[in-house]
């Protein structure tokens, strides 16, 4: 039985791998910690004083920023997350803080709301790159699929 590329792609974005970001208008990518939820949205956890902060901050007058979060396995290739990242506000970050833990439980976590943030990525884009083969999978397809459980 053949595994849907939704999945392998929601296994990816689970946040046991780190990500790179690639944020429009940074020159350079960097770093980050995420984790994806059961909505399949992920968080990525930054540091408030960091490259990714400053970069991931938005143009005046914008809520978002374009993002694409890339996260690469040596055996089922490389995905590429595409869509806005914004900062969630305080209310938002504590239930997000323990979702995020549930996955991923990292330190940091504890510093949201001081010297760390939460950003939501709402994904318009999803692509897997396996060696030669480059797969666009549909977002609902992404969201709805569960992570394969190993």
């Amino acid at each position: 039985m053949c595994t849907h590329p939704a999945a392998v792609a929601r296994t990816l974005a689970t946040g046991r791998l780190l990500g790179t970001a690639h944020v429009r208008g940074y020159r350079c990518p960097l770093c980050v910690r995420l984790a994806t939820g059961e909505d399949g949205l992920p968080l990525l956890l930054v540091h408030d004083h960091s490259h990714l902060a400053a970069a991931l901050a938005p143009t005046h007058g914008e809520t978002d920023t374009s993002t694409v979060v890339s996260i690469d396995h040596p055996r089922q290739g490389r995905l590429w997350l595409s869509g806005w990242a914004s900062r969630l506000d305080e209310h938002d970050s504590r239930d997000a803080a323990l979702s995020f833990a549930s996955i991923n439980p990292l330190g940091d976590l504890l510093d949201v709301g001081h010297d760390h943030s939460l950003y939501r990525l709402d994904v318009a884009e999803v692509r897997l790159a396996h060696g030669d083969t480059l797969i666009d999978i549909d977002v609902d397809e992404y969201l709805a699929a569960e992570p394969i459980l190993t």
